[in-house]
């Protein structure tokens, strides 16, 4: 079987491989549970994922090695017929690493009961660059969201996300060099719009990401905040890439200063 990679199962087996958490499900009529099964077995099934050895994003793809898929078929005490397997994918960058996907079936879904390495040790390798424009404790947060997430804890998460969306747009206007007045007063969604000129212009366009995560701190269910994780993480890491590479242009511009103060030193100094 091969499957179109615009097919839903294809779209919907990627979403639980790469940011669904422990025990998520894929729901489906059930005329479409083989569909959704085989999705996983195809040989052409494949995602992007930051790999935890090469230590960079990278292509993974499920190959063939026997019966690695471990299927089982089991009935249930009430009789509805349900089983497991696995599905076993390599990096193409090195065919050694493999990254492993636990799931268990029924009729009419499909529920991750594990994966290794899970996804708190893909998140936390994937943000350890972004410790130069972090403080350590906010670091740590971010961390800890990502570990919670991947146990299935929702609502939790969203505590430790809020508080670091909160200390990046609290220090965007610090690093300012003439403060915005009443900035301290201001709803969330008006500071966004204050500091549009130094803030990702998606965040920007698309502020109502702090809306969802205060909702959520108070009001949303767990169900709804695992939902919606993925999508207010990544506002955040979006702030985060481009103070990173603020940061790096910053330092090449300085290590091209002193490299050419250096040359031009040196040049003069071997004048006669």
């Amino acid at each position: 079987m091969t499957v179109k990679l615009t097919d839903p199962s294809v779209e919907a087996a990627i979403k639980i491989c790469t940011v669904g958490s422990l025990y998520g499900s894929i729901a489906f009529e059930k005329d479409k549970q083989e569909e959704y099964i085989d999705t996983f077995r195809d040989d052409n099934f494949q995602f992007d994922c930051y790999c935890i050895w090469c230590r960079k994003g990278s292509t993974f793809k499920t190959f063939r090695q026997g019966n690695h898929h471990n299927s089982y078929l089991y009935a249930t005490s009430n009789g509805i017929l349900s089983g497991s397997f696995t599905a076993l994918l390599k990096c193409q960058r090195e065919q050694t690493h493999v990254y492993s996907y636990f799931f268990k079936w029924t009729s009419q879904s499909i529920t991750k009961v594990g994966q290794f390495p899970s996804l708190e040790d893909i998140a936390s390798s994937d943000i350890q660059r972004f410790r130069p424009v972090l403080e350590p404790s906010y670091f740590s947060d971010l961390h800890r969201a990502g570990g919670l997430f991947s146990h299935g804890v929702g609502a939790g998460s969203f505590v430790y996300l809020r508080r670091i969306f909160e200390r990046l747009i609290i220090r965007h206007h610090e690093e300012l060099a003439a403060p915005i007045d009443k900035f301290a007063t201001m709803r969330m969604d008006e500071k966004i719009d204050a500091l549009k000129s130094v803030l990702p212009s998606a965040l920007v366009e698309n502020k109502a990401a702090y809306g969802i995560l205060s909702k959520g701190v108070h009001e949303l269910d767990e169900e709804t905040c695992r939902k919606h994780f993925p999508v207010v993480r990544a506002a955040i890491i979006a702030i985060l890439e481009e103070d990173l590479q603020v940061r790096e242009k910053r330092k090449a511009a300085e290590d091209l200063r002193k490299a050419i103060a250096a040359a031009a030193g040196d040049v003069n100094g071997s004048q006669p």
